[in-house]
């Protein structure tokens, strides 16, 4: 019992300085609405199987997603996820072009066995859910006279810290995971007047907005058997066919919100610093709510599965999964903003030569591709903002055989995709590299000497 309570403080305090890293020199206009750009912190093996995740389960990842997967933890799993992703922006009218990068840690998870023999596992972990950052400035001429320029400026984003149950009976799994959502909003307003010979005093406007709620995830999968087939060669080797079927759903919440408001005037000194003239609002407080809507995904996995004495291996695997979310329920103290309800269609597989081959190293990696298009739920301009995405990944396996229940895997994804179309006066491009390492419960084994 010790030894699971130190896991999860340690997971627990690395969750509290990852929330806090980032390297970005971002810039998307899209995170000024809602809640921000959706980071899509799934697992990183699911990523680079263009995102199917429902309906997947494996003992040797945490799958976020459905925590109906849960229950299939054996041994204890650590998983730890970062995402290095490249975006390009292009605008129409008036014509520009912006290039940014951001580095990010994706998640930090670990998943035990809670008791193997009645398939109940526990999962336990942190990850960014949305992310705002963003620098825009406008021009406009106010009367035929004097210009003004305002920059809007934003930051920030929010978390999930959670921890999920999952039980399986035969071939029918179910599960919960549950937790807070929290971060916090900052955005400002710069205005200047710009006359030769009139000298205005220039305004600030602040806002910063914290808040937190629980929410509720709840998942089911079912386990088909296809077919099973029975060959002999040197060992008797079974081989496997099966369907699974996953569905999930996040329950809409109300996150209970705070927000600060501030208002100056203020000007340059000589050194090119701020200082304020005149602070109209020194920072009133307004409490409210944020409205998180409901989101459901359904899907199905065909597998292939071989089986021998030495253990279960994956052959190969293809599967779809469908995501829609009511964002037009979406509230910001009691505000609409520019949200409607969104989807996605994924759509992927992988591939395993063979597993058991310890003199082939190429032989032993998972290879992974998929695709994704779907309507996001940010609507800026009118006219929806379509999405496509490509994905490859691989397993890469750090030891040479299987042994002892212990595993470690380096999992990698690469996802090109598009954001908004020719009816968009803005679209995105961007490229992702997405790397986790799946580590066992190998410093904890104890060891037995004769």
């Amino acid at each position: 019992m010790s030894t699971t309570i130190n896991r999860l403080i340690t997971v627990a305090l690395l969750s509290l300085s990852l929330s806090s890293t980032a390297f970005s020199q971002e810039n998307s206009p899209f995170s000024r609405y809602g809640l921000g750009d959706l980071t899509n912190t799934q697992n990183i093996l699911l990523k680079g199987m263009g995102g199917i995740a429902v309906a997947y389960t494996d003992p040797q990842i945490i799958n976020f997603s459905n925590p109906a997967s849960f229950a299939n933890a054996r041994i204890v799993t650590y998983d730890l996820g970062i995402t290095i992703d490249a975006r390009t922006l292009n605008r129409k009218t008036p014509v520009g072009k912006y290039n940014s990068t951001n580095f990010s840690p994706s998640y930090l998870a670990v998943a035990m066995p809670i008791s193997a023999k009645h398939s109940l596992g526990l999962t336990v972990g942190f990850r960014p859910i949305t992310r705002i950052n963003y620098s825009v400035v406008s021009s406009e001429r106010l009367n035929g006279i004097d210009s003004i320029q305002t920059l809007f400026e934003g930051s920030g984003g929010m978390n999930e810290a959670f921890v999920g149950v999952g039980k399986r009976w035969k071939n029918f799994s179910v599960g919960l995971s549950t937790g807070f959502h929290f971060g916090k909003r900052q955005t400002a307003s710069k205005r200047a007047m710009i006359n030769d010979t009139v000298v205005y005093y220039k305004a600030n406007y602040n806002t910063t907005t914290s808040y937190r709620g629980a929410f509720l995830t709840g998942g089911i999968q079912y386990q088909i058997l296809l077919n099973d087939t029975t060959k002999k060669k040197k060992s008797t080797i079974t081989e496997y066919y099966n369907l699974r079927l996953g569905a999930s759903v996040l329950l809409s919440h109300k996150l209970q919100a705070e927000q600060t408001n501030f208002k100056e005037t203020y000007d340059y000194d000589y050194s090119g610093a701020t200082y304020t003239l005149d602070s109209i609002d020194a920072g009133s407080t307004i409490n409210g709510k944020i409205n998180i809507p409901a989101t459901y995904t359904v899907g199905f996995l065909i597998q292939k599965t071989t089986a021998d004495a030495f253990g279960i291996f994956d052959k190969w695997a293809l599967g779809a999964d469908f995501t829609i979310a009511n964002w037009k329920d979406y509230r910001y103290f009691n505000q609409k903003d520019a949200t409607i309800n969104s989807w996605q269609l994924n759509i992927g597989g992988q591939w395993v030569p063979d597993a058991k081959n310890i003199n082939n190293y190429f032989s032993r990696i998972a290879y992974r591709t998929g695709f994704n298009i779907g309507k996001d739920y940010i609507n800026a301009d009118g006219n929806e903002l379509k999405t496509y995405g490509i994905s490859l990944g691989f397993g890469l396996p750090v030891r040479p055989a299987r042994y002892s229940y212990q595993f470690t895997t380096i999992n990698t994804a690469f996802e090109f995709g598009k954001r908004g179309s020719a009816a968009n006066n803005i679209t995105e491009k961007y490229f992702k590299l997405s790397v986790s390492l799946c580590l066992s419960d190998l410093w904890f084994v104890k060891r037995k000497y004769d």
